[in-house]
């Protein structure tokens, strides 16, 4: 069976501006857009303290005040650079790479690959540009997606192969896979879908009619 790998970038726009200050290592941080209009980016510590992304900065500048945050003006350049000396070291080790974003990237993973190779690359991009990483691996992007969730919560390479899936998919709420957001959500809660498995047992034709293409893309 092959298998894609997803390498993502930890609160990537926060850690490159860790990168020139590591005293704020441990400490809230958030990133700002343009113009210091809304949070772009969260620490671990912000996102503990239940602060959304998107929110408006002066809504919430009392309260980052009160919990000692910094905060920085987002520095797109560099942002971009720290990404592209990320995926040079992914590149070096797994050559065919697709970038899905500025912090994301997909891969596929030889037969030759294994756990130990995933976790000396998440060393090797840790140490050689100073960014922390986590990475997924399953037999499908939105399986790795899911994978790289848990990675982010262990700090360890996770493997989902068929029969871990099959085992989780109780568990697993619609809303917590890649693309489905609310207005998908909404939609299959119309239907009392809420878990993985209720949505995997429907028959194709069933989704087609209720969720169009898209739908049966995801089934």
């Amino acid at each position: 069976m092959s298998l894609i790998a997803l390498l993502d970038c930890n609160n990537f726009f926060v850690s490159c501006e860790r990168l020139f200050r590591p005293d704020l290592i441990g400490r809230p941080v958030v990133v700002l857009s343009s113009n210091d209009g809304c949070v772009v980016a969260r620490s671990k510590e912000i996102k503990d303290k239940g602060i959304p992304m998107g929110v408006p900065h002066f809504q919430i500048k009392d309260t980052l005040k009160q919990i000692g945050a910094v905060c920085f003006s987002s520095h797109f350049a560099l942002y971009r650079d720290v990404s592209r000396r990320v995926f040079e070291v992914v590149s070096e080790n797994f050559p065919n790479i697709e970038q899905y974003s500025i912090d994301e990237c997909f891969f596929a993973l030889p037969d030759s690959a294994n756990a130990d190779k995933l976790t000396l690359l998440k060393r090797q991009v840790e140490q050689q540009v100073g960014i922390p990483v986590s990475i997924g691996i399953a037999s499908s992007k939105t399986r790795a997606k899911y994978a790289n969730t848990i990675a982010k919560k262990t700090n360890e390479v996770t493997i989902i192969n068929d029969k871990n899936w099959s085992k989780l998919i109780d568990q697993i709420n619609l809303n917590q896979i890649w693309g489905v957001g609310r207005s998908r959500t909404l939609q299959f809660a119309k239907y009392n879908l809420k878990t993985v498995a209720d949505f995997l047992k429907l028959q194709p034709r069933q989704v087609a009619t209720l969720f169009g293409n898209e739908g049966l893309k995801l089934y």
